[in-house]
Order: structure tokens, then sequence, then C-alpha cells
């Protein structure tokens, strides 16, 4: 997240490289053989970067502008496309398999142009069609190589390109003719004139109209598979999008992975895995595509540190060294275990899972209480809220920190967080259970009693909620989140006092209800101002308050799926886009009232997710 991508950085001197050996079963390797394989947009570097897999060919489609520019111009040359907050591309389409994608580059000096790929097995079609002609002329150039030193020879004959294998020859060429012009790539490149449309192919020769025809089924195919989830369809389309074109190639880990946003990868020397982030991409991609969802679980569960936690971020160099994020890894690998009954997947993971809990209760207990911390002395507040996930959120400006021992702890016993790992002891029960370990099952349970015990003391009668409360004064914070909803999540109110936390909090328009819900922090709060985390909707707190309503009050559920699915799909036809968070006073707003949330971040996909739970039509799709 850019609030957190910024903060981090400071804390890089506590990200020592990640040697830690990996044990990974068969089922495991033949998974991301499986995966690892064709053609797709594997490379971080551009959305039009289309790389065949295991080879490690790569095909770039860049445009320069063909007048005389203006010196120091940063859009003469566009070759590294990727979305961002200027509205120049527009992700239209993505399978999760690569068999057909399409963008939209919009107004660049004036043209639009649009770019199809269609791809199966060791062939492609990649189709670019101007939409919209400017007077400023542009050149539309095929850039060919290999990638991570992968061994090949790619070589230009005539007017086509040749990458040449010890057991195999690919052919690239276009359906128009290219024109001689000296540029400084480094690896065989063709150049052709903007202004019509140009198909670059491999396998045998074809015309411009069997090109085109290739492209339309593969585009009907994208189409009419939506179909199959009914009035869900459009939400899905954005859902496989948001996820294939953020799905990357790993070749450090030979793995196939799915980062938060394809944009940040570059600053992270090849991809970047937050916690949390990604077990709920992981839950995104289990609705329709279950190898994808078991890599992404996988790739974040193994990255466990020594000392037991998982990694609050994950990048090629390394992990972070002392701290983690919020415990959602049990529910989501229980609920993709649930969905496709493989044990296999669940051995896989476990493991960690177990190591991961009891971590908490090692690392982040002051009184019997868990709170969110920094295994270092001296540590900041800031440094401390990044663990919550919840970056700037209102609920810790005034907690301020503690020392104990050779770490930093808040000052804060967190609803959220004893909520969290109630219900992660849950799901990691119910997961030893499946596994048949008793031993580890009765130890989970035990846990989960007690901390939801003591969790229940949080609760403030005056007020009808759950209250954090600062540990040195033992007074309640009134700063109010729908984190403090997640008690529901974990089973411990009473269906009383879930009623009043529902009818006096949730349905009260001055703290949370309206109509575009939940705001990441009460509307009266003092430093609600939408920025961020204070105040904006994210998908993740939705998502985490929606499990919790469905076992108490399946009517506010409902209702907040449906907003939630309703703003997503939304800013999916209206812009092509997945927001990270959304504006909880303009709804989708006009891109000026966005500056502080990422266009095309895939966790915000979390708002279309709930409608297909709650209409049962999640376990349905295998």
């Amino acid at each position: 997240m850019p609030f957190r991508l910024v903060v981090f950085f400071i804390l890089l001197v506590f990200i020592p490289f990640w040697n830690q050996a990996q044990q990974f079963s068969t089922h495991y390797t033949n998974l991301q053989a499986q995966l690892a394989s064709g053609w797709n947009t594997w490379s971080y570097g551009s959305m039009l970067s289309h790389v065949l897999l295991p080879e490690g060919i790569t095909v770039n489609i860049n445009l320069r502008q063909a007048f005389i520019g203006t010196p120091y111009d940063p859009d003469f040359f566009l070759d590294r496309v990727t979305v961002d907050k200027s509205g120049l591309v527009r992700p239209l389409a993505h399978t999760f398999d690569g068999s057909y994608t399409e963008l939209l580059i919009e107004n660049w000096k004036g043209n639009s142009i649009r770019i199809q790929s269609a791809a199966k097995e060791k062939e492609i079609i990649i189709l670019v069609t101007p939409v919209k002609k400017s007077s400023t002329r542009y050149y539309v150039e095929l850039e060919t190589g290999m990638l991570w030193n992968r061994e090949g020879h790619v070589q230009r004959k005539g007017q086509r390109i040749t990458a040449t294998f010890p057991t195999r020859e690919y052919v690239i060429q276009s359906t128009s003719l290219p024109i001689d012009a000296a540029h400084p790539y480094t690896s065989p490149y063709l150049i052709f004139e903007g202004d019509t449309t140009v198909a670059f192919y491999t396998g045998e020769k074809k015309t411009l109209s069997e090109a085109v025809a290739t492209i339309e089924s593969a585009k009907k195919n994208f189409e009419n598979y939506a179909l199959k989830f009914g009035n869900g369809a459009e939400a899905f389309k954005g859902i496989q999008s948001v996820l294939g074109w953020n799905t990357l190639y790993d070749a450090n880990k030979d793995r196939v992975i799915t980062p938060v946003t394809r944009g940040w990868n570059e600053a992270w020397h090849g991809y970047v895995l937050f916690e949390w982030d990604t077990y709920f991409a992981s839950l995104l991609f289990a609705l329709d595509n279950k190898a994808l969802a078991y890599s992404n679980a996988i790739a974040v569960t193994k990255g466990q540190k020594n000392n037991g936690q998982v990694g609050f971020i994950q990048w090629p160099h390394g992990t972070a060294g002392t701290q983690s994020q919020p415990p959602v890894g049990a529910m989501v690998c229980w609920m993709i275990y649930e969905k496709y009954q493989e044990k296999w997947f669940l051995e896989e993971v476990y493991t960690e899972l177990f190591v991961w809990n009891k971590w908490w209760i090692e690392n982040r207990t002051h009184e019997g209480l868990l709170t969110w911390g920094a295994g270092w002395k001296g540590a900041t507040l800031q440094n401390i809220m990044l663990e919550s996930g919840l970056d700037n959120s209102p609920m810790y400006e005034d907690a301020g920190v503690m020392e104990v021992g050779n770490k930093t702890l808040l000052n804060l016993a967190d609803v959220g967080l004893n909520s969290l790992y109630v219900a992660d002891c849950k799901y990691l029960a119910k997961i030893a259970a499946a596994l048949g370990k008793s031993k580890d099952e009765a130890e989970l349970v035990s846990r989960a009693k007690k901390i939801s015990k003591l969790t229940a003391n949080l609760w403030d009668n005056k007020n009808g909620i759950y209250l954090n409360q600062y540990f040195e004064s033992h007074a309640f914070s009134n700063r109010l989140s729908p984190t403090l909803f997640y008690p529901m999540l974990a089973g411990i109110p009473s269906s009383r006092q879930a009623s009043r936390m529902v009818q006096e909090h949730y349905y009260n328009p001055a703290e949370f209800y309206g109509d575009f819900m939940l705001p990441s922090c009460a509307k009266n709060d003092k430093s609600y101002d939408n920025d961020y985390w204070r105040g904006a909707i994210w998908g993740p707190m939705n998502f985490l308050v929606y499990m919790g309503l469905r076992d108490y009050d399946k009517a506010a559920a409902t209702t907040l799926a449906d907003k939630s699915f309703n703003l997503f799909v939304e800013a999916w036809q209206k812009h092509q886009y997945v927001y990270e968070n959304i504006n909880s006073e303009k709804g989708i707003a006009p891109e000026h009232n966005r500056t502080n949330s990422d266009p095309f971040y895939h966790w915000g996909a979390l708002m279309g997710l709930m409608r297909f739970i709650d209409d049962g039509e999640y376990y349905k799709m295998k």
C-alpha cells in the first residue's frame, strides 16, 4: 500500500536475507510445473510483456512517438505499461491462465490503442488495434529476448524473429511489413506504423483476418465463461482480471505468485507479498482456480521466519524479520479446503500455521491479551501500526507504546487482534482434526477458550460494544472501528450482545451505516477524513465483519454483501479498476478524489466476493 510502502523502507534494516530451507511435497512441485507453463504476462516489467514458460522467451509491445518529441518528455516512449493513477491504462480482461487478455491505452498523445492476446499452449497471437487516432503518429515496436538468463538464442531473420532451443525453434512474425529503423534495443525487434491494426503471432503463417478471428473467439470464451456465475458474471470478470493481471512468475523460487498490484514490484526487486493481502488473494482465487489458490496460500505460509511468525512482507531477498500481520491464514486455508477437499494442501501448510499460532502467544501478549508489536526495543508507534495492517488507523493514535523485555508493544489490548486470534485457533483446530492431530486440536481449543474469556472482558455494557483497552490505565478507548465487530467472527458475543452491536453501531448512520459502507473508522471520529484507514472502505475489513455477521444476523450480513458488491461492480463497469479502498462519502468518486488508493489492487475484489458466499455460489463453483 502506498502509505505502507513509504514507511516500510525505514524498516529494511530489520529484513535479513531469507535463506530458510523450504520443504515441499511432490504435490506442490507438480502444481508449480503445471502453473509455470505457456504464454502469460509473467513478467512484472510491463503488462504488455508476454512470456513463454518454461523457455523464458519474451515478446514486449512498446509504443514510440513518430514525430520529433519534446526534450525530456517521459511519455515520448512507452515501454513499461502498468496501471497507475493517471488513467492511461484500462485493464479490460485477463483470464487466470492467460488464454485471453485485453487492455486499453487511453489517450496517449491523443491516441487510444486496444491490445489483446490469445494464447494456447506454446502459441500466441497479440492484436494491436488503433481505437482513436490523433495527429500524433506513433510506432508499434515488437521487442524480443530471453528473461532470467534462460538459455536460448533469439535472432531476426528477414521480417521475422526466431527463438532457437536444442529441441525446438519458435517463429515470431506479423501480419504487416516492418519498417527499417535503428533503435537502441539490445535484442531483436520489429517496428511498424501505428495507424493500422497489426497482429504478432507464433506458429504457422496467418492473415490478419485469421488472427482477428482467433482473438474474437478467445474473447467470446472469456465472456461466456463468466456467464456461469449468473448475476455475478460481471463481478467475476473483475475478480478474474485483477488477479490475472497481477499474477507473475517468481524466477528466484520457480513458482507462480500474485503480488498485491503489478506496479509495486519494481521497487521490491521483482515482487512483494504482504501477509494478509496474499491470503485473501488465495481465497479470491479459490472462487474458480484451485491451483492458484494453493500456490499463493503456500507461498505466503512458507514465508515463515525461524522464530515462528509468517512474515509481514516477503520479497526476493528476504522477509520481515520480527513482525507479522493479522492472523487470517488458518481461516483462509480451511475455507479453501472446505471447497476442494484435498488434504495434501492442509498438510503443506499445517506445521507453519501451528507454529505461527503459538508465536502470537509467546511474542504479542501482555496481561494475557494480545496486542500488536515489534521484535526490537525502541520501535515507534508507526512501526507497530504497520503490523496491524491498518497503517494509519485512528484507533491507535492515542495508544503509545511499551517496552516489554526485548520488544516493543502497543499499549492497547486490541479487540480485533484477539478476536482474529481466537478465530485462527478455531479454524486451525478444524485443520488439526482433519489431519488426525488430536493433541494439537485440544491445545488449540484450549487457547481459543482462554483468549475468548479474556476478550469477553472487553465488552462495554454502557456502549453496547467491545472496546480496546489501554494496558497501563485499564480504561477503554472510545475510538470505534469495524474491528470491534470481529468478536462475532470468533463466536465470542452472546446473541444479545451481538444484537446491541448491530443495532446500536452497525446500523448507526453517525458511525458506520450508510449508502457506502463500512467506513474504516466511525464517521464521528475526530480523525475521520477518508484518507486510507481513516474512514475509507476496505475489502478485507468488510469481509471479516461480514463473516462474523453471518453467524448472528443474516440480514445485516446480506446488506453488507450487497452494498459491497454494488460498489465493486460499479468501479469495474465504469473504470475497469479494482480499488484498494473506496471513499465512504462519495463511493466510486472521480479519479481526483482517490489520491490515496491504488486503482488495481487485488484484495479490493473481496468487495465482490461476499455476494458469492452469501448466495452459496462460492462452494458450488469448482
